[in-house]
């Protein structure tokens, strides 16, 4: 035998002997029936068979909080340093099959075992409320796997530790900081008070994978978002004011007219921009005056605001379109009876309806 063949013999053992010594060696978790918790946590990950699904459950219950000082020390399983050089010698090796040495691996290492720690913890519910800061940080796991059972084990805790994750927010980059503004996007109106934080976000990384999943977030907080829209909305960079117009066309899609005719008619320093972007803050630029519509605003907001409100809805109106409509409408109640503060801004609208932002 050859002098090479010994040297890829005797790595190939040695291989074995670092693998067989790291999965002898690692801790497992608490033992029930004769199994690891690491062996019955995935069986509540990746099983298919409901017998061994419903197996797995009543064992993690039955060891309740015994089980989560493992379980969080699973969150923070990684590979060992010398596994994938190891791996790659192997595949120099005539006598040992890749597929199978990538196999035996894989059932120790990986996502796997970091996600089963999630899905056990999942299962205790309330219980595992000590392990949310470790599953709060679980949520920027590079795999999805993991990812998905982190936040399955949050919700299913009750509601979701909402001042964890936006404390985290700012000191996490990248995929690890877009994954909880996804958390955040799912939170929807429950998380609206990140909403100056999501604005930094957006100023700060304009374009950025961040900042477009802060811009998604934002979306589906509700009205009381509207004022952080608008400050984007107002904004003197043109994408940070587009984004500000596409977030309030989402929370206030009643008003599509008018975000059509703001995004296409209003450019930096137009002469009716200092004018317009008055009234939105006006009439959205207040979480506490939460107007769900340019209506509500002019029959039931504030003077200032009621003159605002029928200022942008003039700017909205075309020939035909629903906002010309509700100003004719809103015309002929202020000759009858309307309020003090319509009466004062009669002669704005007939001045200004119909009228374009767009340079003539």
């Amino acid at each position: 035998m050859k002098k090479w063949q010994l040297i890829k013999i005797g790595g190939g053992a040695l291989i074995l002997i670092c693998l067989l010594l790291s999965f002898l060696k690692r801790d497992r978790g608490p033992v029930l029936e004769g199994r690891p918790l690491e062996s019955w946590v995935q069986d509540l990950l990746i099983t298919a068979d409901p017998i061994k699904h419903t197996s797995a459950k009543k064992a993690v219950s039955q060891l309740g909080t015994n089980a989560i000082p493992w379980l969080k020390k699973t969150l923070l399983y990684k590979d060992p340093i010398w596994k994938r050089p190891f791996i790659g010698i192997s595949e120099s090796v005539s006598f040992i099959e890749p597929k199978t040495i990538h196999r035996w691996a894989n059932t120790y290492e990986l996502a796997e075992i970091r996600a089963g720690g999630a899905a056990g913890l999942a299962e205790l519910g309330q219980l595992a409320s000590p392990a949310i800061p470790a599953l709060v940080e679980s949520l920027g796991d590079p795999e999805h796997l993991v990812y998905n059972n982190a936040l399955l084990a949050l919700n299913k805790m009750g509601k979701l530790p909402f001042s964890e994750i936006t404390n985290k927010l700012f000191s996490v980059q990248g995929e690890h900081q877009t994954r909880m503004l996804h958390v955040l996007r799912n939170m929807q109106e429950e998380a609206v008070s990140s909403a100056p934080e999501l604005l930094k976000i957006i100023e700060s990384q304009s374009g950025s994978n961040e900042a477009n999943a802060a811009i998604a977030a934002l979306s589906t907080m509700g009205i009381k978002a509207a004022p952080a829209a608008v400050q984007l909305a107002i904004s003197d960079r043109y994408e940070l004011r587009l984004a500000g117009f596409n977030v309030l066309s989402r929370l206030l899609p009643v008003e599509h007219e008018l975000w059509t005719e703001l995004k296409s008619g209003i450019q930096l320093g137009h002469e009716k921009e200092k004018e317009v972007f008055l009234a939105l803050q006006n009439v959205w630029g207040n979480s506490n005056e939460a107007y769900t519509s340019l209506s509500e605003a002019i029959f039931h907001g504030t003077p200032s605001s009621s003159r605002a409100a029928i200022l942008l809805m003039s700017v909205a109106a075309k020939p035909g379109n629903a906002s010309e409509r509700k100003l004719n409408k809103l015309r002929n109640k202020t000759l009858k009876s309307a309020p003090k503060k319509i009466k004062e801004t009669q002669k704005k609208i007939d001045g200004s309806n119909g009228a374009s932002l767009k340079q003539e």
